[in-house]
């Protein structure tokens, strides 16, 4: 068995029943999202239930990483693995989107039934090549910053540790933390406020479904699309930040960090 592939089986291990567990909670809402629009014989709720959801899955891959790393640090692999941190971390990553893609493509699921089965006669009609576009549009988006924050995750997880090697900044981690925080949105907030910055980050776009609308229409809650843009060089903007924190990061780690 190669190195990779016995972390990528412990890493399965131990995230397997927290996995499972968000599949079943995720399958319940889905599930209850028909039931009650089917009850109420309001269709379009079926919407609603697909917006929450997204917004829930975006948080899905930080709040496994924090669980991962948190069951991790009880067994102190950092201190013993022959293996560089940068590994255990992608590991991680690896399995967490695995989990991740499996659960975002239910949630796609769940939309095409709702807009061209079961909610058919109230959601706006729109044409299969352009849901499909529009939908691997707002997956890639959810798995994108569900890395991001992932990511930020595990630099400040490991800068947090990293801390414990000065006694003196240890009392005030959360604190440091949270200053580099505010520090960092104030500097892009700055940054952004720049004409030429500002101009440049939102030249090139893609188009996809947006703005979708609730209209009360003959006893029937009925949803309409329109079309919006998505700014393209803030996403690759994002990338690069992900990998700089991620080899932050491992480089923390590197150090043989005590967690």
């Amino acid at each position: 068995m190669s190195p990779i592939t016995g972390l990528l089986k412990k890493d399965f291990k131990i995230s397997r029943w927290l996995f499972f567990t968000s599949l079943i909670l995720l399958l319940i809402v889905l599930g209850a999202g028909f039931g009650y629009s089917s009850y109420a014989k309001q269709h379009a709720g079926t919407f609603v239930i697909f917006i929450l959801s997204g917004l829930a899955l975006i948080l899905y891959t930080p709040l496994m990483m924090f669980s991962v790393l948190k069951i991790e640090g009880k067994n102190q692999l950092w201190l013993y693995s022959p293996r560089s941190s940068l590994t255990l971390l992608l590991s991680k990553f690896i399995v967490i989107l695995t989990y991740q893609v499996i659960l975002q493509i239910l949630l796609s699921i769940y939309g095409a039934i709702s807009l061209y089965w079961f909610g058919k006669s109230v959601y706006e009609q729109i044409g299969v090549g352009f849901f499909i576009e529009a939908i691997v549009y707002l997956n890639i988006f959810i798995l994108l910053l569900g890395i991001f924050f992932s990511c930020w995750l595990c630099f400040y997880w490991a800068f947090y540790h990293a801390c414990s090697h000065y006694p003196k900044l240890k009392p005030f981690r959360w604190l440091i933390i949270l200053a580099m925080f505010i520090a960092y949105n104030i500097f892009e907030g700055l940054l952004l406020k720049i004409t030429i910055i500002n101009d440049w980050m939102t030249k090139f776009s893609v188009k996809i479904i947006s703005t979708p609308e609730f209209s009360y229409e003959k006893g029937d809650w009925v949803v309409k699309f329109g079309e919006g843009t998505i700014p393209v060089l803030p996403f690759l903007y994002y990338v690069i930040l992900s990998i700089i924190l991620v080899l932050a990061a491992a480089r923390l780690l590197e150090r043989k960090v005590e967690v």
